[in-house]
Formats: C-alpha cells, sequence, structure tokens
C-alpha cells in the first residue's frame, strides 16, 4: 500500500503519515477521515515529507471524500495564513474545517411557496393568516424563515403542509441566476469610474487590491455591487465580509432587492444543518454570493472572483483568540492567492491601507461627493466646559434644544455613547470603594436591563449589591458615570412624548427591528453604541449627538486618535443623507484636541498626514512593525520565572528592540496574571523568524499560556 502525508484539522505542526487502501483514489488537497490515537480526525492529502517510517507501524485512510479537494492555491494560503500568524499548519486548517459534522451528507432541503387556492378550503386562524401575510412580499421560504417572520410555531407550519397550503420546491442552487431579474441602477460618474477599474480588473481575472474612499453617504456599496454583478456573470463566487452582524440583515434585504436571489449569510449563530449545508455548498461552487463576519474568510471557496471588507478599518476585523489574525489582511492575501479582485470599503479608511495606496501596492477610487441632492452634515463641537453642570445630567442642553428643533420638523435624532450599561462604576459614597470583577482587573458595570453587575472583561456577573464590604455601610453604593441606559433614561425623561429606543449589543437581537423602524419613522430618537454608527441609512434623521466624545482619545494606545476620528465621523455621517440637512454635535471637554479640530474643520486629509508623521518618526506602524507576546498564568511566580528565561535568550538581531517584560496595563483576566513583551522591528524585518529564533527551542511550563499577536490592535 502507497504511504502518503496527512495534514490534520487539529493542533498539529506537521502532517502524518498514512497508508492508502487498495484501489482507494486519493489526490493532494482531498479531504480524508483518519485515525488519530483513539479518536477519528479530518485532515486533507499533503505534501510528502522525508520522515522514512516502516509501513507496519501506520494505520489506514479510513475515507477519502472525492468531492472535496483544497487546491494547490488554497494550500498556499494555508501555509501564509500559519506562517504570518505564528502559529501551526494544524490549526490553519481547521479554520477551514471547523466541524466534523460539516463533512456529513447532505439533506434535500426545500423552501415553500404559499398555494391560495387551496388556502380558501380550509378554516383560516390568527396564525395561518400570519403566515398568509409573509408570503405577499415573499415567493418562497424555509420552515425556519417562516416561522421566524410570521412568528408561529412550526406545527402550524407543519399542518398548512399536510393541508398543501404550503408547496415545497427544491431550493433554488445559486448559480442558476437569472440576470434579467437584477435590478439596474444608474450611477453617477465618480461611480461609473470606479466601477470601470475594478471590472476590468474582474474581467482579466488577475489579483489587485482597491480601495473605495468615499464619504458617508456616497453610494460605495453600488460601486461594489456592481463588482459583485460581474464577478456572478463570470460564474465565480463572491465574498462580502461585515463587521457587525447586525448589518448583515439590512445587506442581506438589498442583495435580494437588487440581484433577485438570496445571497448566504454565515455567522456562529447557524445551526449545524444550515452550517453544513453552506459549507458543501460553497466548497462544490453552488452558493455564489456569501456575506458574512471575520470567519466566512475561511469558507472553501472554489472559484472566488471578488473580496469585499466593507468598513475595512473596522477594529472587529482583529480576532483575539485561537489564531489572531486580521481578517482586512488575510483577504487581502486570499484574494493575492485565489488571483482574485478584493476591494476595501471605507469613508475613514485605516492609516494602513491609506499609506498601502500611497506605495502603489493599492489603488484609490475616490468618491468625493454624497448621492443625489444630500450633503454632508456640519459638524459642531459642544464645549463641556461652558455648559451648565446639572447633577446626574450627561446631555446638554445645547443638545437638548438641538434635539428639540429636529422633533419640531418631524425629523429624527440619534444620540451615540460608546459605553454600554447602565453606569460603568459603582461606589461607595462612604469609603470611595469600588466594585471590581473578582477574576479581572476591571470594574463591574451596572446593567439595568437585566439587572446585573457585569464584567466587559470576561463577562462575569452577578446581582446587584447595596451595602458596602469594604466598609460594611448599608445602602452606600452609588451609580456613577454614564452608560447608554442611563442616557437613555434622561432622554425619556427630558423628551416623554418621543419615541425613544436604544440599541447596543445588549439588545442586538432587536437590531433588525429597531433599525427598520428608525428607517421607517416610527423611532424619534434613537440612542446607541458603535453599533449604530456605521452603514445605516435614516431619511429623517438630521441630528446627531455624541456623548462624551473624549472617550478613548487618550488610552496609550497608537492608534486612539485614528480610531476615535473613525467613529465620530462615522456616526456623524449618520444625518443629512438624504433631501435634508444634518448636523452632528461633539458634547467634548478639549475642543482644542486635533481630532476634533480635523472633524469640526472638515480637515481630514491634514489629520492623515499629521498622524503618519507621527507614526514614521516614531517608526510606529505602518512605518515599522510590531508583535507581542502575552504570557499568563494563575500563579504569579511561574509567570516571572518564565520571563526570566526568556529575557535571557533575546538573540541578538539587527533592526530589532524588545521590550518588557512588563504587566500588561489589564494584569488580571478571568482569574490568570497577564504579562507582556512588545517586540519593535524596522518594517523590512521579517519579525517571524526572529520568534522562531527566540522561542522554539525554550521549553514553557505546561500551565502556561503563550499568545502571539502579529501587528497588535489592542494593549490591554
Amino acid at each position: 500500500m502507497k504511504k502518503v502525508s496527512v495534514l490534520l484539522a487539529a493542533n498539529s505542526t506537521k502532517a502524518y503519515q498514512y497508508l492508502v487502501p487498495e484501489k482507494k483514489y486519493i489526490k493532494k488537497g482531498m479531504v480524508v477521515k483518519v485515525p488519530f490515537r483513539s479518536r477519528e480526525l479530518f485532515g486533507i492529502i499533503w505534501e510528502d515529507d522525508k520522515e522514512k517510517v516502516e509501513k507496519s507501524k501506520l494505520k489506514e485512510i479510513i475515507e477519502s471524500y472525492h468531492l472535496y479537494i483544497f487546491s494547490e492555491k488554497k494550500i498556499r494560503f494555508i501555509k501564509f495564513l500559519a506562517s504570518y500568524n505564528f502559529s501551526n499548519l494544524g490549526k490553519a486548517l481547521k479554520l477551514f474545517i471547523p466541524h466534523q459534522y460539516l463533512l456529513e451528507k447532505q439533506k434535500e432541503y426545500y423552501d415553500y411557496k404559499f398555494n391560495d387556492n387551496n388556502y380558501l378550503n380550509i378554516k383560516k386562524t390568527t396564525s395561518r393568516n400570519k403566515i398568509k401575510k409573509i408570503f405577499l412580499v415573499n415567493s418562497h421560504l424555509s420552515i425556519s424563515e417562516i416561522s421566524s417572520k410570521a412568528d408561529v410555531s412550526r406545527a402550524v407550519i407543519r399542518d398548512l403542509i399536510e393541508k398543501n397550503c404550503l408547496i415545497p420546491i427544491m431550493r433554488k442552487d445559486q448559480h442558476d441566476i437569472d440576470h434579467k431579474d437584477q435590478v439596474k441602477i444608474t450611477l453617477n460618474e465618480n461611480q461609473n469610474i470606479a466601477k470601470k477599474e475594478i471590472i476590468s480588473s474582474i474581467d482579466k481575472k488577475n489579483y489587485n487590491c482597491f480601495l473605495i474612499d468615499g464619504v458617508t453617504g456616497s453610494g460605495k456599496t453600488e460601486v461594489y455591487f456592481a463588482a459583485v454583478e460581474k464577478s456572478l456573470k463570470l460564474g465565480r463566487q463572491s465574498l462580502i465580509l461585515l463587521p457587525e452582524i447586525s448589518l448583515t440583515e439590512d445587506l442581506f434585504k438589498r442583495i435580494e432587492k437588487r440581484f433577485g436571489i438570496k445571497p448566504v449569510m454565515w455567522h456562529s449563530g447557524l445551526s449545524k444543518g444550515t452550517r453544513k449545508e453552506i459549507w458543501q455548498n460553497v466548497f462544490l461552487g453552488k452558493s455564489k454570493l456569501i456575506i458574512g463576519a471575520r470567519s466566512s474568510l475561511f469558507l472553501p471557496f472554489k472559484n472566488l472572483g471578488v473580496i469585499i471588507v466593507d468598513e475595512e478599518h473596522d477594529i472587529t476585523y482583529k480576532q483575539q483568540e485561537g489564531i489572531i489574525y486580521h481578517a482586512r489582511d488575510m483577504a487581502i492575501s486570499l484574494g493575492f492567492y485565489e488571483e482574485a479582485t478584493v476591494i476595501l470599503v471605507s469613508a475613514t479608511p485605516s492609516l494602513e491601507s491609506i499609506n498601502n495606496v500611497n506605495e502603489g501596492k493599492y489603488k484609490r477610487l475616490n468618491l468625493p461627493k454624497r448621492v443625489g441632492k444630500a450633503k454632508l452634515p456640519i459638524i459642531n463641537y459642544i464645549d463641556m466646559r461652558e455648559e451648565e453642570y446639572k447633577s446626574q445630567e450627561w446631555v446638554s442642553e445645547s443638545l437638548k434644544n438641538e434635539i428639540k428643533k429636529s422633533l419640531l420638523n418631524g425629523e429624527q435624532a440619534l444620540i451615540f455613547l460608546n459605553r454600554r450599561g447602565y453606569a460603568p462604576l459603582t461606589l461607595c459614597k462612604k469609603c470611595g470603594n469600588r466594585l471590581e470583577c473578582p477574576k479581572c482587573d476591571s470594574y463591574l458595570v451596572e446593567h439595568k436591563f437585566n439587572s446585573r453587575l457585569i464584567c466587559h472583561q470576561c463577562g462575569f456577573s452577578t446581582k446587584p449589591i447595596k451595602d458596602c464590604s469594604s466598609c460594611n455601610s448599608s445602602n452606600s453604593l452609588i451609580a456613577y458615570g454614564p452608560g447608554i441606559e442611563r442616557v437613555t433614561e434622561e432622554i425619556i425623561t427630558h423628551f416623554p412624548d418621543s419615541r425613544v429606543v436604544s440599541l447596543s449589543s445588549d439588545n442586538s437581537e432587536n437590531s433588525y427591528k429597531i433599525l427598520t423602524d428608525m428607517k421607517n419613522g416610527l423611532v424619534d430618537i434613537l440612542v446607541g453604541t458603535q453599533i449604530i454608527s456605521k452603514g445605516h441609512h435614516f431619511p429623517l434623521l438630521t441630528c446627531v449627538g455624541v456623548i462624551d466624545a473624549d472617550l478613548g482619545m487618550a488610552n496609550g494606545d497608537l492608534r486612539a486618535a485614528e480610531r476615535t476620528y473613525q467613529l465620530l465621523h462615522q456616526v456623524s455621517g449618520r444625518a443629512g443623507r438624504e433631501d435634508r440637512p444634518g448636523k452632528a454635535f461633539l458634547q467634548t471637554f478639549f475642543p482644542d484636541h486635533p481630532v476634533i479640530e480635523a472633524l469640526v474643520n472638515e480637515e481630514r486629509e491634514k489629520f492623515i498626514e499629521s498622524e503618519l508623521l507621527i507614526r514614521k518618526k516614531n517608526k510606529l506602524p505602518p512605518f515599522g512593525r510590531l508583535a507581542s507576546i502575552i504570557l499568563s498564568d494563575k500563579d504569579e511566580k511561574k509567570i516571572l520565572s518564565f520571563c526570566k528565561v526568556l529575557k535571557r535568550n533575546i538573540p541578538s538581531y539587527s533592526g530589532i528592540i524588545v521590550l518588557g517584560p512588563a504587566p500588561a496595563p489589564v494584569t488580571k483576566v478571568r482569574g490568570k496574571i497577564r504579562y507582556r513583551f512588545l517586540i519593535k522591528a524596522k518594517k523590512d524585518i521579517n519579525i517571524q523568524k526572529f520568534l522562531h529564533l527566540w522561542m522554539d527551542n525554550i521549553k514553557k511550563p505546561s500551565s502556561l499560556q503563550i499568545s502571539v499577536d502579529i501587528d497588535p490592535y489592542y494593549f490591554l
């Protein structure tokens, strides 16, 4: 029997040798099932290694999957993914084959259409009428979609299926797209210029990376829709990456209306059956249009034509657990290996992307004006040093007056505070003691909506406490500072006749309804966190108010100013997106800060130039490289001892400085103490090579965890 190497989708640094049973066809990249110790694992046929193992000691491949073969391009990307992010090959493959059930035989899935004639002959009920109503705007739906949209039980649905009122139809494959059904959109001059550049690249089937740099409301989505349309016509797959799951539902509807098909949505909330169906259909090339968050990048695409990274600047593209990677950067690399066109999209591009444009690596496509008659909002600051202070109030009188003006004109207001919960601190008014998480160096945040004190680092929660355990005072604990719930409470008090709704990740399961109500004018004032700051179009919204605009500007992060500018610019850009002019008001104690001045004076290019100069002077990204090593253990002495070992073994390497070890800013997380090394290198240095030279031959204590982050974005 022939010997082959198999890379397991597990925490493995190398491939293992197996025997191929007689008459079993195998090929490099093919998915196989093999025995490994006491388990059965999936992997792929890998390159032959030079290790000589006697055949008598080898086990046989259990099963091979002829339909599922990873291409040579995909294998090269897996190698790059592991190498660049300082991980191992098995973990990288595990991202593509995360669950064994994905290889199970797929059931036949059906959608259902409504039969009006048969419905005439049965007794009508409220639940049955609800189902009939949703089919007025949907031609066919799955059972789960019917249940969700009509808010009825599956028993009611099964009853209508038995009575032939719901007729099963085979779910339509997306490679059968009828391009006649697509809605034609008229683009403006700048959109057409961008569209032609991108379509030319897709036609050539070569890798290119474009940055669509367009102001809020400039029609960036329609430009990349044109790219998707071209890719679909060529029979190639398209991937749209989004930073927030809350954005997928709205985009789903827009795509369905624009292309006449339902795109595939990939996210962590899918059932096993749905995940299996999507994974297999993507592998086989049946699913053509996929939208999702970070993990959708690792679906096994068969013929990828275009990758869109919407809101490319967003920090949530950075994965912080398992293999630590940046989805935007990996999307660009995947496009390179797959010879696909990559489109980065943002109104506030990252400095890394702008620098890559300046170096000729990406091509910038500018959309400098809003679509139609809409104008960019006027941004003003409200100097909180000059506002009258009122105890336990966080919305200034100036901002309240602006909200009133908008409401009197039949318009909407949006209030933004990037802080979940009711209050960020709970402290004792007698002794000043602050309630801390028992597992982390973090304060517990009061959440009134579920009556809990919650740690935003580890998720620990407990019931609200009234008495101080430090000084034994009764009823002495008070909420200090504003969170979104507290600001919402204040807004309701001052605008009792208005329809006020709040939205954050705490109630994100209701985000589609809340955002739809806002778009349809059923909400007067929306109070929200970062979840409402980007990608939304509210026709009647003319007033945006930002509470605590200074939040996040002074946290020691090299990207603090850049992130604050991006966030405030994005949320301000929700205003005035149609005929009515918009205004944004930033409540600040530092009106002279460069971020506030750049926003108010519309000096984006000046701000970017200044930030790039600061980074260049200090040899920080994108003009230098960083890597972070976090060591964590419950035993601090063990960490300190190992830190000394690492410190003694730092290799001499030109162009690299190793800082630390030092306690991480948030030293305790989930009961473990954390210490950090920070590696600073010149831009042309292979920092991964240095890390291997340093760490590969050092044995660590088994209980100690080491996390390596290449190009870190979080410094806590």
